[in-house]
């Protein structure tokens, strides 16, 4: 695919931002940049706009969203969302991309949590998403993730312990298998992460709890709870930065119709709700997020899946202050989230759906070995390091070693990154071809004497998704309906409105298809197209405009000139 820049390492603040600023100086009549607001270290969250401004303003067009970085190391997303900007920019004029940039908008929001991500590729630091204690001020007892060895990675530490509950495996030395209930010879261990022991006695060793455990993806206002009944949901609902600046953002675009956010890691595309189970929502919303989901099945080889049904597999347990139920359930967009690099199913191990609430011991070694397999032949052998003797300061003689999470794990290796943001690119583009479009046509002009005429216009909806985007959105009253407006100077209506409310029209998502026993056939469904009409009086040759326009759905207009 052709684009400008290269993919072959992952971003810093500075670069995006720099690369940000380049494109709104080289392409002025494509984009803009702004600052949605300030983090706690004073780093700008930037919102980027993208459309063919030749065909009408930002606001004036359906739009999609892309994001990355809510978690700050899932620095994966934040490479997908820049290499979708990339592509449409550097091949603006193109058939394939020109249209798209004339019929809709693009919004970018590639880092949510710049502060956090900063610290993530600048150090050996792992965190969820900003670099803000929580709950506790301070660090708490316990071993505190640290690279105490030096190496620039925080890997694990096995520590030996007669009560320990891993032993090294026999399928594959670098590998910790777990003890069986009756094992009794041998070398058993505890595994902890790499670091130093806070308020140790001696004895109990145990992990601290993280000293950054804010999880902005629990934060929003949507089935919030808090701390006690969900880790990382924050002090109340959008109490960070970060979180809040998204929700008003989403609350203030209009136009916004569909979201994608990227996470990683585990390779699927997951959709709402995530609160409630699937079959308590809207049919028609389920079936398009299926529909949708296939085409990113199509493009990158993820499966879609239903959040609560199949990838929490838990009717007893529902996700929290989710940014993409906010979106759906609060907003009435429709949302994506991709979860990023699929390690486990390129080493033979793909996940099954619903998904299991425990994959067995044995289970869990065989991906082990086959992860460090891959490494070997597939990664040449980077991201491991075994097993290497260390004089800890609080417990004397450990090992430390493994996988580098940050580089093999949670994101992709960077000789992966370029196939990894193609392919979503890919299906990017075809999600954005759903949305809605308006067109008018059939227009007609009837003089029925006295300088009167009689104007007939036909307003259709040519895209997959209906003006209102969700049902949620109609149930919730935050999808404006179309309004039809006839303007023109000198001109008198006689019968109709200058401006009047239309309703919606339905997509083709809408049309219901029957696949009968003599072939397929179309069953009734709501329109996707409406008749409109007017009598109005004026002088011959006068020249009237007809807009038709919702924020979601866009704006249509036709310039008619009545006889002389």
């Amino acid at each position: 695919m052709k684009v400008t820049h290269t993919y072959d390492h992952y971003y810093r603040y500075h670069e995006i931002t720099q690369i940000l600023q380049e494109y709104v100086s080289a392409y002025p009549q494509y984009c803009r940049l702004t600052s949605l607001g300030k983090t706690g270290e004073g780093r700008d969250i930037w919102k980027f706009e993208l459309t063919d401004l030749s065909s009408g303003d930002f606001s004036e067009k359906p739009a999609l969203c892309v994001t990355g970085n809510i978690h700050a190391g899932e620095v994966t997303g934040s490479m997908c969302a820049m290499y979708f900007l990339d592509y449409l920019l550097s091949n603006r004029d193109t058939p394939e991309i020109a249209p798209l940039l004339k019929a809709f908008t693009v919004y970018c929001v590639p880092r949510i949590s710049p502060d956090g991500s900063e610290l993530y590729l600048t150090t050996p630091v792992q965190l969820r998403s900003v670099n803000k204690p929580h709950p506790f001020d301070e660090p708490q007892p316990g071993v505190q993730p640290e690279d105490i060895d030096g190496d620039g990675v925080i890997r694990l530490m096995r520590v030996k312990a007669k009560n320990g509950v891993w032993k090294i495996s026999k399928k594959d030395p670098r590998v910790m298998a777990k003890r069986r209930p009756d094992d009794m010879d041998g070398e058993f261990y505890n595994l902890y992460s790499e670091g130093k022991v806070l308020d140790f006695d001696g004895v109990s060793l145990q992990p601290a709890p993280a000293l950054y455990g804010n999880d902005l993806n629990r934060n929003f206002p949507c089935n919030w709870l808090p701390e006690n009944k969900q880790a990382g949901s924050g002090a109340y609902a959008l109490s960070n930065v970060e979180s809040q600046t998204m929700a008003k953002f989403i609350h203030a675009q209009k136009n916004l119709c569909a979201i994608l956010n990227f996470h990683t890691m585990g390779g699927m595309y997951l959709f709402p709700p995530g609160m409630k189970s699937a079959k308590d929502c809207p049919k028609e919303d389920m079936e398009r997020y299926r529909e949708i989901g296939k085409m990113a099945t199509e493009e990158t080889t993820y499966p879609a899946v239903n959040i609560k049904d199949d990838y929490v597999g838990n009717a007893n347990m529902s996700v929290v202050g989710a940014f993409d139920d906010f979106n759906h359930f609060v907003m009435g967009i429709m949302d994506f989230t991709c979860e990023c690099w699929d390690l486990n199913p390129r080493v033979g191990f793909p996940h099954p759906w619903p998904r299991p609430q425990s994959i067995p011991d044995e289970t869990q070694e065989d991906i082990a070995v086959a992860r460090l397999k891959w490494v070997d032949e597939q990664n040449d052998g980077q991201g491991f390091k075994d097993w290497t003797v260390f004089q800890h300061p609080e417990l004397g003689e450990v090992e430390i070693g493994g996988l580098d999470n940050k580089t093999v794990v949670q994101n992709c290796p960077v000789k992966f990154l370029p196939q990894e943001v193609e392919k979503h690119t890919k299906f990017l583009l075809r999600y954005l071809k759903t949305l809605p479009r308006l067109s008018l046509d059939q227009l007609k002009v009837t003089p029925v004497g006295g300088d009167c005429y009689q104007i007939d216009a036909v307003v259709e909806n040519l895209g997959y998704l209906p003006t209102y985007i969700t049902k949620e959105a109609v149930e919730l009253r935050v999808a404006q309906p179309l309004t039809a407006q006839l303007s023109g100077d000198g001109v008198q209506i006689l019968a109709g409105k200058e401006k009047e409310s239309i309703g919606h029209l339905q997509g083709f998502s809408g049309v219901k298809v029957t696949y009968g026993h003599i072939g397929p056939t179309t069953s009734s469904h709501d329109p996707c197209a409406k008749k409109l009409s007017w009598v109005v009086k004026a002088q011959p040759g006068s020249e009237i405009t007809l807009t038709v326009s919702a924020p979601r759905a866009g704006k249509a207009s036709a310039t008619i000139l009545l006889p002389r």
